[in-house]
């Protein structure tokens, strides 16, 4: 039995100091920046404006930064594209996949 050959794209992460210019490498992600961590760090600013759009993912501290809990996939993750593109949290928009 012959096995096809797929050859599977290697990514890699990097988490800028500034938000990334374009979203060409978004347009052709599978989103697994969205499905590959546990929870991304937020902002107090950006905890409330979630809580506000919906989010039910959110983990407030008291002591530490809060988070918005994306194990499994984030729950603004909608038929593989981010839903609030345009609001999502500074962490998101700083990050930036290179294929190796």
């Amino acid at each position: 039995m012959l096995w096809s050959s797929r050859s599977k794209k290697k990514r890699h992460g990097v988490l800028l100091d500034y938000p990334s210019p374009g979203d060409s490498l978004c347009n052709e992600c599978d989103a697994a920046c969205c499905r590959s961590f546990p929870a991304v760090n937020i902002t107090g600013i950006e905890y409330n404006q979630l809580r506000l759009i919906g989010a039910t993912r959110l983990q407030f501290s008291l002591i530490g930064r809060h988070k918005l809990l994306i194990e499994n996939g984030c729950e603004f993750l909608k038929e593989g594209k981010c839903s609030i593109y345009e609001q999502r949290p500074n962490v998101c928009q700083r990050f930036m996949c290179q294929i190796k």
